[in-house]
């Protein structure tokens, strides 16, 4: 009985974690994106969207050189 109990925390635990960090991706994304436009890129415009991916993937680059 008690395995279950236990068994059922830490798959509790787990998706709580997991939501977090899904909705932590969202929030960089979509932070990005309000840079992108605050510079004054067309939201609708090709190049808009390659602004958000540069910019997330040079901050995420950033972020982890300096976690390592």
């Amino acid at each position: 009985m008690s395995r279950i109990v236990l068994i059922c925390s830490f798959a509790a635990m787990l998706a709580t974690s997991s939501a977090g960090s899904a909705n932590a991706a969202h929030n960089t994304w979509y932070d990005d994106s309000l840079a992108c436009a605050a510079v004054g890129i067309d939201p609708g415009s090709p190049a808009f969207n390659q602004c958000v991916a540069d910019l997330h993937r040079h901050l995420w680059a950033e972020k982890n050189l300096y976690k390592s």
